[in-house]
């Protein structure tokens, strides 16, 4: 009987250490939002394109950001993300809020900074430098024209 109680206390505690490196190594892995294809929090790109209000000829589009594993603008991007979320949401906040930041796709503190500043401006968002639910249905994005020309923000 003490044999069979020793195993099982061994056998649990194995259990226990594997499934605790597993999610140590698991949190080290996703960091960001480049961190893990499918993840429904990783941000990626999207575009959108359409007629410019003046023209049914002329092909508007923009990058936005959304999230890979169910398609809509729910992700989330802060500190130390990167990819091609974090480069659209950097082009909008060059664009449409005249911060002076390079679009690189690397969330560091000038998009951290860059990302306040647009959120003071927009109503019912936190200013906390996450782009987050409500800051991503307030924030507007630049469109281009197919030659890459600005064109607007909505």
């Amino acid at each position: 009987m003490r044999i069979s109680i020793r195993r099982a206390a061994r056998t649990a505690c194995t259990v226990v250490t594997a499934t605790a490196a597993l999610l140590g190594v698991a949190a080290a892995a996703a960091p960001g939002a480049s961190a893990v294809a499918g993840d429904p929090y990783t941000c990626d790109t999207y575009t959108v394109s359409f007629a410019a209000s003046h023209s049914a000829s002329m092909k508007i589009s923009a990058w936005i950001p959304y999230s890979n594993g169910i398609y809509s603008k729910d992700c989330t991007l802060r500190m130390n993300d990167q990819g091609g979320g974090v480069k659209a949401l950097q082009r909008s906040l060059r664009h449409c809020y005249q911060q002076q930041i390079a679009d690189d796709g690397f969330f560091g503190p000038a998009t951290f900074t860059a990302l306040k500043n647009a959120q003071s401006r927009l109503a019912g968002v936190a200013v906390d430098g996450k782009y987050e639910f409500y800051t991503a249905r307030a924030i507007k994005f630049p469109y281009f024209t197919p030659t890459g020309a600005f064109y607007s923000c909505r």
